[in-house]
């Protein structure tokens, strides 16, 4: 067995192979970046060398710092965890020549099986059937626009070194196709060192099912069952579940021989994930993933098996101990994913500090990276957390599922719990696994389940009213720059004549009134003249009995001076709050005085708009790239652009103005 590990990864999967080894009694180390010091990794694990700054580039991809780290620690084996290095057959290759074990594939499968092209030649040679499209990829725009030319669409771009979405653009129309070949070379390219392309045909309405395989590399292959992961957003898995709903016993039973035959024919090593895509009762080849897999829980709580200590066993040596017979599956899984997002903004990355996290872990299996006090940057991917839930079938999963949702809290960052939920409780997905556009069809409506409204927003008033009116006595406006001209229960039958308060939400802003308090305790607030009638209770510290009209609820929520965070079980919701007369005061917006303001923290990738430029409302004048995620900055209107404040390469902050545009009338 291996004297010591070295955990080349951060976040919630180093934690996760830390407490493998720590139960084999195997010693391990892990690596930091300079954002990553005081990371929960480094933490847990308890023994971290520094690898280099923030970027990833600088560090974590950084193969001769991990090596020399190893080095260092004095380990004899590197777990590479999933993203980063993971794949890289470069790196691999550097391990060995170092005299280290790399926990995975060797470098030659890798080579083959991260490049999509290279897979999907195996895949046919070993009888998979794989998706009509180009044998040969390419990095030449216009030889790609002119296969395109030749396809029925529409069709499908894939950057050949691709996973977790990156690299992929659907084309259903020529006219798109350029930019379309732009953006997703220029993400292969950012995230794996490779702008070419393969173009397959485009397969609408499929589920995606994966079978996990794992390997001795001496050709015995078995297969960990499969699972779904067809609810996804942009190619990015959300939920993933095992087993897989209604799959044909006989489909199932060729996706098994398939996964393992492609195993076989490599003598895979480890774990791995041959990915399939299904249509009606025919599955196709997707990718081969020689790896961990962010999904790998559901697979551990099906199977009672622990998937990580089986990938540290291959790889030393050790063989597979298990018959095919041995592995069956009880009960189901589901996962979410928890990221730092907005969805109610388009889903961008969100950057901060982690206030307070409050996670289900007494109800749910919890995965998790970040503590309280840590910091959500824009380096590295943003997942918060995974949640996941077991149960003996898959309604008690499901359920047992949304209820940790629920109780799921955090604030610093935004997230996209309050979405997750809505997704669950959809009918779609209680009856049915879904396919890999359902939220796209059902975006709007998803995200509308997890954004505020004026119910909410009035309990989130009337908590911080609770609040204030303890800390600062019965009379809080006067004084403390709150003076309004109005006096809360002065006998007026209804709201003030002016907004009281001004809160804000991202962009948004409510205008908030208050109104004398009923003999049962209910308080009357308006917010943007809806009128609510509402009453507080403190429970504890951080939890509040709330009555309306319609009902009494436990919500929880966490105040300041200034600001709300409520957790009401649709999600999160933070509220600034300001006195009316001093917000009313605010800078104008950016459609009126024209200045283009970066909406997060982030690299600049592209700059297409130049001084001088007429630009027509909507048209792309700057893409940012934060958190893996490209965000592409439009215009709110028309007009001619009067200065360009940032340049390709560099950084821009949240909040800097980065053009200038002159709109016109």
């Amino acid at each position: 067995m291996f004297k010591k590990i070295l955990i080349a990864n951060r976040g919630e999967i180093a934690c996760r192979i830390a407490r493998t080894c720590r139960r084999m009694s195997i010693p391990c180390a892990t690596v930091h970046s300079e954002a990553d010091r005081d990371a929960l990794h480094v933490r847990e694990v308890g023994h971290s060398i520094h690898i280099g700054p923030a970027p990833a580039l600088e560090s974590y991809l950084n193969i001769q710092a991990v090596i020399a780290a190893a080095r260092e620690t004095g380990a004899d084996a590197i777990h590479p965890g999933y993203g980063f290095l993971a794949e890289n057959p470069n790196f691999a290759a550097a391990v060995q020549k170092a005299g280290m074990a790399f926990i995975g594939p060797s470098a030659e499968v890798l080579r083959q099986f991260g490049d999509k092209a290279a897979a999907k030649d195996a895949a046919e040679a070993a009888g998979v059937p794989t998706v009509p499209g180009t044998k040969h990829a390419s990095d030449d725009p216009a030889v790609i626009l002119a296969q395109l030319q030749t396809m029925t669409l529409p069709a499908l771009l894939k950057a050949v070194g691709g996973g977790g979405g990156k690299g992929m653009r659907v084309v259903d129309d020529l006219s798109t196709a350029a930019a379309a070949i732009e953006a997703a070379m220029r993400e292969g390219q950012s995230a794996f060192g490779d702008p070419r392309l393969l173009i397959e045909e485009y397969l609408a309405e499929v589920r995606h099912v994966e079978v996990q395989i794992l390997g001795d590399g001496r050709g015995k292959v078995l297969h960990l069952l499969e699972r779904e992961c067809s609810l996804q957003r942009r190619h990015q898995k959300v939920i993933e579940e095992a087993p897989a709903l209604n799959l044909a016993p006989a489909l199932r039973r060729q996706m098994f021989e398939s996964a393992t035959a492609l195993g076989r024919s490599v003598n895979y090593l480890g774990l791995g994930t041959v990915e399939f895509i299904v249509k009606g009762e025919a599955a196709y080849f997707l990718e081969v993933n020689p790896r961990l897999q962010v999904e790998h829980p559901v697979s551990e709580m099906i199977t009672g098996l622990d998937l990580i200590e089986l990938q540290i066993l291959a790889a030393a040596g050790h063989g597979i101990a298990l018959s095919q017979e041995d592995i069956t599956a009880s009960g189901h899984a589901i996962e979410a994913r928890i990221y730092a997002e907005d969805p109610a903004n388009g889903f961008l990355p969100s950057t901060g500090i982690i206030e307070q996290l409050s996670l289900p872990e007494d109800v749910l299996r919890v995965d998790a990276g970040v503590a309280p006090g840590m910091a959500i940057t824009p380096y590295y991917d943003p997942m918060i957390a995974k949640l996941i839930a077991h149960g003996k079938d898959r309604t008690t999963a499901l359920r047992r599922l949304v209820a940790g949702l629920d109780r799921f809290s955090i604030t610093g960052v935004q997230d996209n719990s309050g979405f997750l939920g809505a997704l669950l409780r959809s009918p779609d997905v209680r009856e049915s696994a879904g396919d890999t556009t359902l939220i796209d069809r059902r975006l709007d409506q998803l995200v509308a389940g997890a954004g505020p409204n004026h119910t909410r927003i009035a309990m989130a008033a009337g908590i911080w009213l609770n609040h204030v009116r303890q800390k600062k006595g019965a009379d809080i406006w006067r004084g403390d720059g709150w003076q309004t001209g109005w006096r809360l229960g002065d006998g007026t039958p209804a709201l003030s004549e002016a907004p009281v308060l001004r809160a804000r939400i991202g962009a948004a802003l409510f205008n908030i009134g208050f109104g004398p308090r009923d003999r049962d305790g209910r308080m009357l607030i308006g917010v943007d003249g809806v009128h609510c009638r509402i009453r507080i209770e403190a429970l504890e510290v951080t939890w509040f009995l709330v009555t309306t009209a319609a009902r009494s609820r436990k919500i929880r929520a966490w105040q300041g001076d200034d600001w709300v965070t409520l957790h009401d079980g649709a999600g999160v919701l933070k509220i600034t709050l300001s006195p009316y007369l001093d917000s009313a005061k605010e800078a104008v917006s950016v459609a009126v005085d024209g200045a283009i303001k970066a909406p997060l923290m982030g690299q600049v990738l592209a700059a297409p708009a130049k001084s001088g430029d007429t630009v027509a409302k909507g048209e792309v004048l700057v893409v940012l790239e934060s958190m893996k995620m490209e965000i592409r900055v439009t215009a709110p209107g028309a007009g001619v652009v009067k200065a360009v404040h940032c340049q390709v390469g560099g950084n821009v902050e949240r909040g800097a103005v980065i053009i200038e545009l002159e709109l016109a009338e």
